[in-house]
């Protein structure tokens, strides 16, 4: 009987078959190779297994997304059982790869609709001494609060029907991002964008209900 390990070198061949076929840009034959490759690591053992050994290896599109197929059949089915026992590397690889879980609905559903941010979240969580969780989780709150604050002097993109809340929402992320800065790369943005949100808080009051 196999061994779970035992698939990774059996599909060592396929693996490089399609990575050839893929950086030559020949996709019909990088898709019947990815197909045969994935009907070859059948059970949730060699799932894992092949993934611990070899998604570092996949290269990601201009979409930041690994080949779906692999992602879909073997990666996700990996990750999702890893989830199950609570270990932070699969929150973080979850985080990492989110782009293949937003171009699958179906897969999204199972995680919950969890974001990048909420897996780095609960990596970062789960082993805070984890320097890779920590830039992992202050990188993605950063994306968040980027966007937040691109409409600026226009405006900060707020609910204005709740308008106080979602500034003490907005103060709580800028003091997390803080404390996740631990070596105060961001500490001059973060600043300025914190006078932002007083500043539009004092524009808001100002003018009573804030419409």
């Amino acid at each position: 009987m196999k061994e779970p390990g035992d698939i990774v070198q059996s599909t060592e061949g396929l693996l490089e078959e399609f990575l050839h076929f893929e950086s030559l840009g020949l996709r019909n034959e990088a898709k019947r190779a990815v197909l045969v490759l994935v009907d070859t690591v059948a059970s949730i053992e060699e799932k894992e297994a092949w993934t611990n050994a070899n998604l570092k290896r996949l290269p990601l599109n201009r979409s930041n997304r690994i080949r779906h197929e692999i992602y879909k059949h073997i990666v996700f089915p990996s990750l999702k059982a890893a989830l199950h026992r609570g270990e932070a590397e699969a929150y973080y690889l979850f985080g990492k790869y989110a782009g293949n879980l937003y171009s699958d609905r179906s897969l999204f559903k199972q995680v919950g609709e969890r974001g990048a941010m909420e897996f780095f979240c609960e990596a970062y969580n789960a082993n805070p001494n984890s320097s890779l969780y920590e830039s992992a989780y202050l990188g993605s709150l950063l994306q968040v609060l980027e966007y937040t604050f691109h409409e600026w002097p226009t405006g900060i993109l707020i609910d204005h029907a709740d308008w106080r809340n979602e500034l003490d929402d907005l103060r709580e992320q800028l003091s997390l991002a803080m404390s996740l800065d631990r070596n105060g790369e961001y500490v001059d943005l973060l600043a300025e964008w914190s006078q932002i949100t007083e500043d539009y808080g004092k524009r808001l009051a100002a003018r009573g209900t804030g419409q």
